[in-house]
């Protein structure tokens, strides 16, 4: 079953302009899906405040260096500390960043976290398809901004 996603403007700072990824038809984006979903378990409290600790300060203070991202494939994910929790993303630039959902990270080996890997695999499926709209002339990245066809699907 193929799943529509857009992306859409989420979050603007200073150094970095943050997106996020909105399923078609469910009314809310990836991003804010996988805060709401953690945001009350106790269990994941110290996690959620890292993940959110660290969009700030990228946003803010330093720009989304490639330092601050747990490298994963295309794919990267936040928090580069310890965390049982990933939220995947794609760094494109020290300047943009979309992100989009993920989980609970139960193994070494992101493949084997039934929670996590499906939004992983969703946000590597965008990495390439920003390339090939790169390449097709299809999309444009402007410093913080990215413009032109912005939406994909995934099997």
């Amino acid at each position: 079953m193929k799943r529509y996603f857009e992306i859409k403007t989420y979050l603007s700072f200073e150094k970095t302009q943050f997106y996020t990824i909105e399923e078609d038809g469910k009314g809310i984006n990836e991003t804010d899906e996988f805060f709401i979903r953690f945001k009350d378990d106790p269990v994941y409290q110290k996690d959620i405040e890292t993940i959110a600790y660290w969009i700030q300060k990228i946003g803010k203070e330093s720009g989304a260096l490639e330092r601050h991202f747990r490298p994963e494939r295309s794919a990267k994910a936040i928090p580069i500390t310890t965390s049982k929790l990933r939220l995947y993303c794609y760094r494109i630039s020290d300047e943009l960043v979309i992100l989009g959902n993920g989980g609970i990270k139960s193994s070494q080996k992101v493949q084997d976290s039934p929670d996590a890997y499906p939004h992983f695999e969703v946000m590597n499926t965008l990495a390439f398809v920003i390339h090939k709209k790169l390449e097709n002339d299809q999309i444009e990245i402007t410093g913080k901004n990215i413009s032109g066809d912005l939406t994909f699907y995934t099997k």
